[in-house]
C-alpha cells in the first residue's frame, strides 16, 4: 500500500502523536503459511492438525478433568475433528475437481481456530500503528476501484486475470474459466455469482430473509438439548441473571444468563441501535449467518443481581457495586445514566441498590430459583442483548487478506457494502468463521463466514449511529478510479483487489432492496421513528449514488425516491416540535431532549462515543 505524497507529512505527524499500544491487528495470524493444493500438502496439513488437536485435547483434559461434557462441546476441538475428517476425505479423493477450493476453505477454518486459541504471531505494534494511521488518514484516496469507461466492451486476457476467481453463471455447475472471462464484458462479469456453497453468501435475491433466518436459528437451538425444546428469544431475554463484567470487550458489556441457562451479552452505548439494524440488513442482503442481537427498551429486560447466598469476592449484590465495577473498568462507563429513574431503592448512604427486590410473588410469576428471593434487580432505559447461540460454534476471526480472500468476490465486494454503511472497523476479528448445526446430520458441519460486529456504522469517526454525521454522499469520481469517502481503521487486502465488476456485483445486491426492506430492517432497532427515517433516507441516497458509476441502469435499476433533507413534525404536550429539520436531528428539539433524558442516554443528535462515556 503506497502512501501518497498528499498526506505523507500529516501521516508522519499523526504517527508521532499516537501511542503504540492502542491498535488491534488487521490480521489475526500474520505468520500463517498457506499451502497450495497438492496431495502431498494435504498430508502435511493433516499432520499439523493431528499435532495441534492432541495439544488442545491435553490442555482441555487438564482444565476440565471432571467435566467431559465441556471437552465434547469445545468449538475448537470440534473444528479440528471436522477439518481432519474433511482433509482425510480430500486426501483419499481420486478427483481434483473443486479440491483446491476445498483445501483453501479448510485452511481458512484452521486460520480461524489458531486465531481463537491465540496461537498466531502478533503483528508488531509499530507496523500496526503505521497501517492504522495510513488507513485512517488516506482512506478516501486508498478506498477505490478502477474506473470503467467501456462497461460493455470485452475485457481481454490481461484484465481477466484481475477478476475474482471461482465465479459461476446463474445456474451454472462449473466456474467460468479465464478464456471465457476474457471474452466477457465488465457488466457480464458483474452478473456472475460465487458458488452456491460459498460460506459467506447465500444464493438468494436480496429481500426479506431475516424472519426466516431467525426462525431457523430458534429451531436449531431447540434441538440442542431437551431443556431448550421450548426456547423462545423473547421469553429468554425478559429475565436475565448477572454473571460477570466483560473486561476484554471493546465496549461496556456484562455477561448474563437467561432462564434456559444460555449466555447473553448485555451492552450499552452508541452501538445498541446500529448493531441490531445491521445484522438484519446483512442477512437480508444474503449473508449466510449472523449473531442474534436484540434491542431492549425501557424496562423490557430485568437484570437480577447475584443472590444473597453468593459470598464470592466478585459477587454483585447491588447496582452501585456493578456501577463501580464498570466505572473502574477501562471504559470508565457511567452505568447509572442507563438505569431507569424510577422506582429506585437506596441504602442509608444514598447508594442505589436496585430497581426492586425479588419477592415470592415475582419468583412464582417469573419461574425463578428460590435462591434469588431477596436479590435486587435492575431495569434499564435501553440496552442491547446478544445471544451466545448454542447452534453456532463460533471460532476466531475470518482471514480478510489471505487464504483466498484477495481472489474472492464476496470479500472484494464487501468494500462497497462497508463503505455504503460507513463501517470503519473491518478487521479479521470483527468477522467470524463458524460451524452451524445441521439438523439433517445432527452435527456441526456447515461452514459459514460472516461479519460479526457491525455496530460501528452510520456515524462519525468517533461515534456510531451519529446520523447527523452520516453523509448522504460517499462516491467521488477521479480520472482513473471511483473513490469512496471513508476514514477506516483498517483496509483488508481483499478490498484493494476489488475490480469494477466486483463492486458492481455488490452494488446490484444493495440496489435490489426496497424501501419496505429498509423500514423493516430498522423497525426493531429501538431508534425513535424520526431517527429511523433519517437513517433510511441517507442510506437510500447513498444507494442511489451507486447507480451511475456502476451503470446499474443496464440491469433496470432506477433511483428510489428519497428525501434526506426532510422535516419531521411531531405534536407534543407543549405543541408542535420539529425533532428533524432539513434532515438534521435537532439537539434543541424538546422531543429530542426528552428522549435523550429518558430513553437514549448516548444521545440522538450528538452521540456520545462508548470510549468517551
Amino acid at each position: 500500500m503506497n502512501v501518497s505524497r498528499i498526506f505523507r507529512p500529516a501521516l508522519i505527524a499523526l504517527l508521532a502523536l499516537m501511542p503504540l499500544s492502542v491498535h488491534a491487528a488487521l490480521e489475526e495470524v500474520v505468520n500463517y503459511e498457506a499451502l497450495e493444493y497438492s496431495p502431498a500438502n494435504v498430508e502435511v496439513f493433516i499432520r499439523h492438525l493431528e499435532a495441534e488437536r492432541a495439544n488442545l485435547l491435553k490442555e482441555l483434559q487438564a482444565k476440565y478433568a471432571e467435566k467431559s461434557e465441556k471437552i465434547a462441546q469445545n468449538a475448537d476441538l470440534g473444528a479440528f475433528d471436522k477439518m481432519l475428517s474433511d482433509a482425510r476425505g480430500l486426501a483419499g479423493s481420486k478427483s481434483d475437481v473443486g479440491a483446491a477450493t476445498a483445501f483453501t476453505r479448510l485452511q481458512r477454518v484452521h486460520y480461524s481456530v489458531l486465531a481463537n486459541l491465540d496461537l498466531g504471531e502478533v503483528e508488531p505494534k509499530l507496523k500496526r500503528k503505521i497501517r492504522f494511521t495510513t488507513s485512517m488518514l488516506g482512506g478516501p484516496l486508498i478506498l477505490n476501484v478502477p474506473q470503467c469507461y467501456g462497461p460493455e466492451d470485452r475485457i481481454g486476457e490481461r484484465n481477466a486475470k484481475e477478476e475474482a476467481a471461482h465465479l459461476f453463471k446463474p445456474g451454472g455447475k462449473a466456474p467460468v474459466f479465464l478464456e471465457e472471462l476474457a471474452r466477457m464484458t465488465p457488466v457480464e462479469i458483474s452478473r456472475l455469482e460465487p458458488g452456491t456453497d460459498h460460506p459467506a453468501i447465500s444464493p438468494v435475491v436480496p429481500g426479506d430473509h431475516y424472519k426466516a433466518f431467525l426462525a431457523e436459528m430458534v429451531a436449531m437451538i431447540r434441538k440442542q438439548s431437551p431443556k431448550l425444546a421450548r426456547f423462545d428469544p423473547s421469553y429468554a431475554r425478559r429475565v436475565l441473571f448477572f454473571d460477570d463484567v466483560d473486561k476484554d470487550a471493546t465496549s461496556p458489556k456484562i455477561g448474563t444468563k437467561d432462564r434456559f441457562g444460555l449466555k447473553w451479552k448485555l451492552k450499552w452505548g452508541d452501538e445498541v441501535h446500529t448493531d441490531v439494524a445491521m445484522t438484519r440488513l446483512y442477512i437480508d442482503l444474503g449473508g449466510t449467518c449472523s449473531d442474534l442481537k436484540f434491542y431492549s427498551g425501557p424496562g423490557e429486560s430485568i437484570l437480577i443481581l447475584d443472590p444473597p447466598s453468593k459470598a464470592s469476592p466478585d459477587a454483585v449484590h447491588a447496582f452501585h457495586e456493578l456501577s463501580s465495577k464498570l466505572l473502574a473498568s477501562r471504559f470508565q462507563f457511567h452505568a447509572d445514566r442507563y438505569l431507569l429513574a424510577a422506582p429506585v431503592l437506596k441504602d442509608k448512604q444514598g447508594r442505589v441498590l436496585g430497581t426492586g427486590v425479588v419477592d415470592q410473588a415475582m419468583a412464582d410469576r417469573e419461574s425463578l430459583d428460590p435462591k434469588y428471593i431477596g436479590a435486587y434487580f435492575v431495569t434499564f432505559k435501553e440496552c442491547q442483548l446478544s445471544l451466545y447461540n448454542p447452534a453456532i460454534r463460533r471460532l476466531g476471526g475470518s482471514p480478510l487478506s489471505r487464504l483466498g480472500a484477495v481472489e474472492d468476490r464476496v470479500a472484494r465486494g464487501s468494500l462497497i457494502f462497508n463503505c455504503w454503511i460507513k463501517h470503519k472497523d473491518m478487521k479479521d476479528d470483527n468477522s467470524r468463521v463458524a460451524y452451524l448445526f445441521n439438523p439433517s446430520t445432527g452435527e456441526f458441519d456447515r461452514h459459514v463466514e460472516y461479519q460479526s460486529d457491525l455496530g460501528n456504522v452510520l456515524g462519525s469517526w468517533k461515534s456510531a449511529g451519529e446520523l447527523n454525521s452520516f453523509q448522504t454522499s460517499f462516491v467521488t469520481w477521479q480520472a482513473t478510479t471511483i473513490n469512496f469517502e471513508m476514514h477506516p481503521l483498517y483496509i483488508p487486502r481483499s478490498w484493494t483487489a476489488c475490480t469494477w465488476a466486483d463492486a458492481r456485483w455488490m452494488a446490484l445486491r444493495i440496489a435490489r432492496l426496497s424501501r419496505a426492506d429498509y423500514e423493516r430492517i430498522f423497525a426493531e432497532c429501538g431508534w425513535p421513528v424520526f431517527c429511523q427515517k433519517a437513517a433510511i433516507e441517507r442510506l437510500i441516497a447513498r444507494r442511489n449514488e451507486l447507480i451511475h458509476p456502476f451503470r446499474l441502469d443496464l440491469d433496470g435499476i432506477e433511483p428510489l425516491p428519497c428525501d434526506p433533507s426532510f422535516d419531521f413534525e411531531a405534536t407534543t404536550k407543549s405543541g408542535k416540535d420539529f425533532p428533524v429539520k432539513s434532515g438534521k436531528i435537532r439537539k434543541d428539539s424538546a422531543l429530542v431532549r426528552e428522549l435523550e433524558a429518558t430513553v437514549h442516554p448516548e444521545g440522538l443528535a450528538d452521540v456520545l462515543s462508548r470510549k468517551n462515556d
